[in-house]
């Protein structure tokens, strides 16, 4: 057999398989009343079949056929293994701890499965976190101080990984059957009809005839593409593919350019409404309503894209930089259109209004998705037009499919790494050691909480980062009295942002690969650019304002004075007010927006006072320049 053949049949089954997982979710998953471990295990057997066809053990070559026989083994075991939990659910939960021997063998079997999947599609991090948290459970009676525990008996533990809701049929696998895979068709309906084409015209429509146009479009394409994709790699792959370019063409230097847009899609995952998923499962930990999450999180963001337009526009003025040429820019003729505009914008504004109508997510979710597809497909009314949509809702299903594949094994491994972090009582340990590291003060525990994600994000996606930095810190964080809503945004930002930090710094690599440029350079640009999205986390910590968690009028105070701020700082990072600056005057306008972003009364005066101090400096030596010796 050789391995062009198995290389196109297998390209052949996972369209199918993972159309098939769309529509399983879409439709059984939001329609059909089963018990959430019968959901759960079906969600298993697509997430992972589907994961273990699009990445398989080997891809082509010498010894193809013998792995492609491999992994159809697997997924023939995965089939059974998780169909014996969805016909026994009834058992499972009336006789809590009662297993047989084959019965835990096959569950360490199906976890090692998992893992292995889950290695493939994401990498080393998950499986060996999952490793490591069970060789502590046995080896906890030889372990020494606060981590000796008296260990855990394996029928025990292997029962509540299988056997059980908990594990790899647990809430975090639950999420990843609802409300994750839901939302994920959705961007992928979105994106995959023309979405992504729209929202790069639009931005160019909005931003291209500015002074460094081709930034700001970089910036509001990613905005908008990362709203609903909530991938910041994603994102970077879409956008940058023309934005770099753009820029590089204008005349920004391309480790600039790729800053750019690595930072605006990093950007991207924090933008409501999608923010990576994560603020449904937040919505979820934290018992609020959706909604709300995203007006907590909306002022931190305006204040990031306000620091990064900023940015961008005083490295414009600096070079001299004009808007981008007209050639390059779309007409709006072309696409306020129809079958460009209404297919994108309705679904979107539906989804807010069932949210807002009090919906739960997962219908609301199906209901936009459904939207995008009746709208999408009657655009057009010729009949090649709506056979040629028809084709296109197939593509950009099976797409949403493999994207769900590539999250569903990761999120069922953090399912049973909660599990185990719950049976060894790391978590608490855990806190106690940030807490004890922080030394009891409240901004030392922060910069060590902040080193959890950080390190999480970086080989990890967003999502599955946040929930772990969640079930070990956040307990840490609110035994110090700090609001829950902030706790929760301050993991998922530092989540975020790993991904624009050394030492991976996966949307930087991707970006500065499109931009021919040194991704070190690239990735400090971009941390340049992004400051206030480093910064904004400690300060709506320390004053839940910044979230909207406040009397009226100190939201507007701590806003209005942090948007200032975030323009100060920008100009002192990147040298330019009215003209270019001297390292007096950079310094001035870089510490009074500090100052101002600080959200204290007293710090605003004094960053205004300093600030206005700079402007007559900067007057004064403009005014000597101008006047003739």
């Amino acid at each position: 057999m050789s391995p062009d053949w198995i290389t196109k049949l297998r390209s052949n089954v996972l369209f199918w398989v993972a159309l098939a997982f769309s529509v399983f979710q879409l439709s059984i998953a939001v329609f059909v009343p089963l018990i959430d471990l019968q959901l759960r295990a079906l969600h298993v057997i697509f997430g992972i079949t589907t994961a273990l066809i699009a990445f398989p053990y080997k891809d082509e070559g010498k010894g193809g056929s013998l792995c492609a026989v491999f992994d159809l083994a697997l997924i023939v075991f995965v089939l059974s293994s998780c169909l014996y939990i969805f016909i026994n659910w009834l058992r499972i939960y009336e006789q809590p701890g009662e297993s047989t021997r084959i019965e835990l063998i096959v569950g360490a079997i199906l976890t090692l499965v998992v893992l292995e999947t889950t290695r493939r599609a994401t990498g080393w991090i998950m499986p060996l976190l999952v490793l490591f948290l069970f060789g502590f459970v046995f080896s906890g009676p030889l372990l020494p101080g606060i981590w000796k525990q008296p260990g855990l008996p394996l029928e025990h533990v292997l029962n509540s990984v299988y056997l059980s809701s908990e594990g790899l049929f647990g809430k975090i696998t639950g999420f990843s059957a609802t409300f994750i895979a839901v939302f994920i068709i959705f961007g992928a309906l979105l994106m995959h009809t023309g979405g992504g084409k729209t929202f790069m015209d639009l931005a160019l429509l909005l931003a291209g005839r500015f002074r460094g146009g081709p930034a700001k479009v970089a910036i509001i394409s990613s905005a908008l593409f990362g709203s609903i994709s909530g991938s910041a790699a994603a994102n970077v792959s879409v956008t940058g593919n023309y934005t770099i370019p753009l820029m590089i063409k204008l005349g920004y230097k391309p480790s600039f350019a790729a800053g750019v847009e690595s930072m605006a899609s990093t950007g991207g995952v924090l933008t409501p409404p999608i923010m990576a998923i994560a603020a449904f499962i937040m919505a979820e930990f934290l018992g609020i309503p959706y909604i709300k999450i995203i007006g907590y999180a909306t002022i931190p963001c305006i204040l990031f894209y306000i620091g990064l337009f900023g940015g961008v526009h005083f490295e414009a003025l600096s070079l001299g930089l004009q808007a981008a040429a007209k050639e390059d820019l779309p007409h709006w003729r072309d696409v306020l259109t129809w079958s460009r505009i209404v297919p994108f914008v309705i679904p979107i504004f539906l989804l807010i209004y069932l949210l807002l109508t009090g919906f739960v997510l997962i219908a609301a979710g199906f209901y936009a998705s459904l939207a995008t597809i009746i709208l999408y497909i009657f655009s057009d009314f010729s009949f090649s037009g709506m056979k040629e949509r028809c084709f296109q809702i197939l593509k950009a299903l099976s797409q949403g499919g493999r994207t769900i594949a590539r999250i569903a094994p990761i999120m069922v491994s953090v399912s049973v790494l909660v599990l185990l972090l719950d049976l060894t009582g790391v978590a608490p340990k855990l806190s106690a050691l940030i807490l004890e590291m922080g030394g009891g003060n409240l901004i030392s525990a922060l910069f060590v909480a902040a080193i959890v994600p950080l390190i999480l994000g970086t080989a990890l996606p967003t999502t599955p980062s946040y929930i772990i930095s969640a079930a070990i810190v956040a307990p840490a964080l609110t035994s110090l009295g700090i609001d829950l809503v902030a706790a929760h945004l301050f993991l998922l930002y530092w989540s975020g942002l790993s991904s624009q930090t050394p030492p991976t710094c996966t949307t930087v690599i991707i970006a500065a690969n499109y931009a021919k440029a040194d991704w070190m350079k690239a990735g400090f640009v971009g941390m340049r650019l992004g400051i206030v999205a480093f910064l904004i986390p400690f300060f709506f910590v320390l004053e839940p304002a910044l979230l909207a968690r406040a009397p009226f009028v100190e939201v507007i105070v701590y806003t209005t004075s942090a948007a200032l701020g975030a323009i100060l700082l920008a100009s002192g990072l990147f040298g330019y007010m009215r003209r270019k600056t001297g390292v007096l005057l950079r310094s001035a306008f870089g510490i009074s927006g500090i100052l101002l972003l600080y959200p204290n009364h007293k710090a605003s005066v004094l960053g205004l006072v300093i600030a206005a101090v700079a402007f007559v400096g900067e007057s004064m030596v403009i005014r000597k320049k101008m006047i003739p010796a």
